[in-house]
């Protein structure tokens, strides 16, 4: 059966992505966390798949509030394929964890709608730059990181020219 929508594409209707899975997907879930915004992770289990009483929530959310894709999106992730979400594996399916500016502000266990109707408004931002990217901790520890692996390379480089 095929998707309805192309894994790692923006679906407007639903305000949602579906990540896929193998270093494409884990890169995109890395970015898409150092950007402003809320971002709803849906982990599901491969062999369950995606929550579909979701979906109807996600539409009229779209209908009455009208969030925009730079202030809230929803992430379909399964557990087994994200190294960021190891933890989530072989546990009771679905969780949605809730990210705003690249922290994590609540996780829902289950399919609780009133609970992430609730996240999702409490967290939402009213305007796409009402964060600070300067205070998202995944923008900053994936600076670090590419500041280190730069450093890594210089110094292999320095290594093979014999300085």
């Amino acid at each position: 059966m095929a998707a309805a929508v192309a894994d790692d594409c923006y679906n407007e209707l639903t305000m949602s992505i579906n990540v896929s899975d193998g270093e494409e997907g884990q890169q995109l879930l890395k970015d898409l966390l150092c950007e402003r915004g809320l971002k709803v992770i849906e982990v599901y289990a491969e062999w369950a798949g995606r929550c579909n009483s979701v979906i109807p929530l996600l539409k009229r959310l779209k209908l009455e509030k009208d969030y925009t894709q730079d202030c809230m999106v929803v992430l379909h992730c399964k557990a087994e394929s994200h190294e960021l979400l190891e933890e989530y594996r072989g546990r009771s399916m679905p969780h949605f964890i809730f990210y705003r500016n690249g922290a994590k502000k609540a996780v829902v266990e289950g399919a609780n709608m009133p609970a992430i109707e609730k996240h999702v408004q409490a967290h939402t931002p009213n305007a796409p730059d009402a964060d600070d990217l300067e205070e998202n901790p995944m923008l900053i520890k994936r600076k670090e990181e590419k500041a280190a692996e730069a450093q890594r390379l210089q110094d292999e480089l320095n290594a093979a020219a014999g300085k």
